[in-house]
Protein backbone atom coordinates (compact mmCIF):
# COMPACT_ATOMS: atom_id res chain seq x y z
CA UNK A 1 0.00 0.00 0.00
CA UNK A 2 1.27 3.24 -0.41
CA UNK A 3 2.15 5.77 2.15
CA UNK A 4 -1.08 7.78 0.71
CA UNK A 5 -3.15 4.87 1.38
CA UNK A 6 -1.73 3.89 4.69
CA UNK A 7 -2.40 7.61 5.77
CA UNK A 8 -5.79 7.24 4.18
CA UNK A 9 -6.85 4.35 6.01
CA UNK A 10 -5.19 5.44 9.60
CA UNK A 11 -7.59 8.84 9.51
CA UNK A 12 -10.79 6.70 8.57
CA UNK A 13 -9.11 3.96 12.13
CA UNK A 14 -9.46 7.44 13.63
CA UNK A 15 -12.35 8.61 12.42
CA UNK A 16 -14.03 5.07 13.34
CA UNK A 17 -12.82 5.46 17.10
CA UNK A 18 -14.24 8.96 17.35
CA UNK A 19 -17.34 7.64 16.26
CA UNK A 20 -17.60 5.24 18.64
CA UNK A 21 -17.17 7.55 21.77
CA UNK A 22 -19.45 10.00 20.50
CA UNK A 23 -22.23 8.01 19.24
CA UNK A 24 -21.83 4.77 21.30
CA UNK A 25 -20.54 6.01 24.18
CA UNK A 26 -21.92 10.00 24.43
CA UNK A 27 -25.02 9.26 22.63
CA UNK A 28 -26.08 5.35 23.59
CA UNK A 29 -26.52 4.33 20.01
CA UNK A 30 -25.95 0.87 20.45
CA UNK A 31 -26.56 0.01 17.52
CA UNK A 32 -23.37 1.52 15.84
CA UNK A 33 -21.65 -0.93 17.23
CA UNK A 34 -23.32 -3.34 14.80
CA UNK A 35 -21.13 -1.09 12.14
CA UNK A 36 -18.11 -0.52 13.86
CA UNK A 37 -16.66 -4.10 15.66
CA UNK A 38 -16.54 -7.29 13.60
CA UNK A 39 -18.80 -10.29 14.82
CA UNK A 40 -15.08 -12.14 16.10
CA UNK A 41 -14.46 -8.81 18.30
CA UNK A 42 -12.03 -9.32 21.05
CA UNK A 43 -12.39 -7.08 24.22
CA UNK A 44 -8.89 -7.78 26.26
CA UNK A 45 -8.03 -11.60 25.17
CA UNK A 46 -11.80 -12.68 25.02
CA UNK A 47 -14.22 -12.70 22.05
CA UNK A 48 -17.25 -10.85 22.45
CA UNK A 49 -18.58 -9.52 19.62
CA UNK A 50 -20.53 -6.54 19.15
CA UNK A 51 -22.49 -7.28 22.24
CA UNK A 52 -19.45 -6.80 24.04
CA UNK A 53 -19.41 -3.18 23.77
CA UNK A 54 -22.89 -2.66 24.30
CA UNK A 55 -22.70 -4.24 27.19
CA UNK A 56 -20.17 -2.40 28.43
CA UNK A 57 -21.71 1.17 27.25
CA UNK A 58 -25.16 0.12 28.90
CA UNK A 59 -23.87 -0.80 32.18
CA UNK A 60 -21.73 3.06 32.20
CA UNK A 61 -24.48 4.97 31.23
CA UNK A 62 -26.32 3.10 33.60
CA UNK A 63 -24.35 4.68 36.42
CA UNK A 64 -23.42 7.24 34.97
CA UNK A 65 -26.28 10.15 33.73
CA UNK A 66 -24.86 12.73 30.85
CA UNK A 67 -22.26 10.59 30.27
CA UNK A 68 -19.39 12.07 27.97
CA UNK A 69 -16.46 10.83 26.23
CA UNK A 70 -14.58 12.97 24.55
CA UNK A 71 -11.27 11.83 22.54
CA UNK A 72 -8.05 14.08 22.99
CA UNK A 73 -4.99 12.49 21.34
CA UNK A 74 -4.90 9.82 18.63
CA UNK A 75 -1.90 8.30 17.02
CA UNK A 76 -1.77 5.49 14.47
CA UNK A 77 0.37 2.86 13.17
CA UNK A 78 -0.52 0.60 11.00
CA UNK A 79 -3.91 -1.50 11.88
CA UNK A 80 -3.53 -0.01 15.53
CA UNK A 81 -5.02 3.59 16.59
CA UNK A 82 -4.32 4.16 19.95
CA UNK A 83 -7.09 6.43 21.54
CA UNK A 84 -6.60 8.92 24.39
CA UNK A 85 -9.95 10.08 26.23
CA UNK A 86 -11.97 11.57 28.85
CA UNK A 87 -14.80 10.62 30.62
CA UNK A 88 -17.10 12.96 32.57
CA UNK A 89 -20.82 11.94 34.19
CA UNK A 90 -22.63 12.21 37.25
CA UNK A 91 -23.50 9.01 39.23
CA UNK A 92 -26.87 7.60 39.62
CA UNK A 93 -26.76 3.79 39.36
CA UNK A 94 -24.34 1.11 41.07
CA UNK A 95 -20.87 1.66 40.17
CA UNK A 96 -18.21 -0.65 41.55
CA UNK A 97 -20.06 -1.98 44.67
CA UNK A 98 -21.44 1.55 45.37
CA UNK A 99 -24.62 3.29 45.59
CA UNK A 100 -25.49 6.46 43.88
CA UNK A 101 -23.88 9.75 45.11
CA UNK A 102 -25.17 11.99 42.88
CA UNK A 103 -21.75 13.43 42.26
CA UNK A 104 -20.04 14.38 39.19
CA UNK A 105 -16.99 12.42 37.96
CA UNK A 106 -14.16 12.89 35.82
CA UNK A 107 -11.41 10.11 34.41
CA UNK A 108 -9.69 9.12 31.81
CA UNK A 109 -8.20 6.31 29.71
CA UNK A 110 -6.32 5.05 26.62
CA UNK A 111 -7.93 2.57 24.19
CA UNK A 112 -5.64 0.44 21.76
CA UNK A 113 -7.88 -0.71 18.66
CA UNK A 114 -6.23 -2.85 15.83
CA UNK A 115 -9.11 -2.35 12.71
CA UNK A 116 -9.19 -4.42 9.64
CA UNK A 117 -11.26 -4.12 6.85
CA UNK A 118 -12.72 -0.89 8.29
CA UNK A 119 -14.26 -3.49 11.74
CA UNK A 120 -12.18 -3.20 15.09
CA UNK A 121 -11.42 -6.57 15.52
CA UNK A 122 -9.09 -5.85 18.75
CA UNK A 123 -9.22 -3.60 21.96
CA UNK A 124 -6.71 -3.48 24.59
CA UNK A 125 -7.76 -0.13 26.93
CA UNK A 126 -7.27 1.01 30.37
CA UNK A 127 -9.58 3.42 31.92
CA UNK A 128 -8.39 4.95 35.32
CA UNK A 129 -11.56 3.23 37.81
CA UNK A 130 -9.60 3.59 40.86
CA UNK A 131 -10.09 7.74 40.09
CA UNK A 132 -13.49 7.28 39.87
CA UNK A 133 -13.92 5.39 42.89
CA UNK A 134 -11.67 7.87 45.24
CA UNK A 135 -14.26 10.04 43.61
CA UNK A 136 -17.32 8.57 44.93
CA UNK A 137 -15.74 7.88 48.11
CA UNK A 138 -13.91 11.14 48.64
CA UNK A 139 -15.43 13.48 52.11
CA UNK A 140 -17.81 16.73 51.50
CA UNK A 141 -15.47 19.13 49.82
CA UNK A 142 -13.61 19.44 46.77
CA UNK A 143 -13.91 15.93 44.96
CA UNK A 144 -10.01 14.75 44.01
CA UNK A 145 -9.01 14.04 40.49
CA UNK A 146 -10.49 16.49 38.38
CA UNK A 147 -8.63 17.29 35.29
CA UNK A 148 -6.28 20.26 35.47
CA UNK A 149 -8.28 23.77 35.52
CA UNK A 150 -11.57 21.98 36.26
CA UNK A 151 -13.51 23.10 39.53
CA UNK A 152 -15.28 19.86 40.95
CA UNK A 153 -19.09 21.02 40.47
CA UNK A 154 -20.43 20.29 43.71
CA UNK A 155 -24.59 21.23 45.04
Amino acid sequence: MSAQGEAGVQEANKALARRWFDEGWSRGNLQAADQIFAPEFLLNGERVGPAGPKRSVWSRRAAFAGLRVDVGLQVTEGPWVASWYTARGTHVGEFAGLAPTGREIFSEGIQLWRVENGLVVEDRNVFDTRRVIAQLLAPDGPVPGRGPGEAARRE
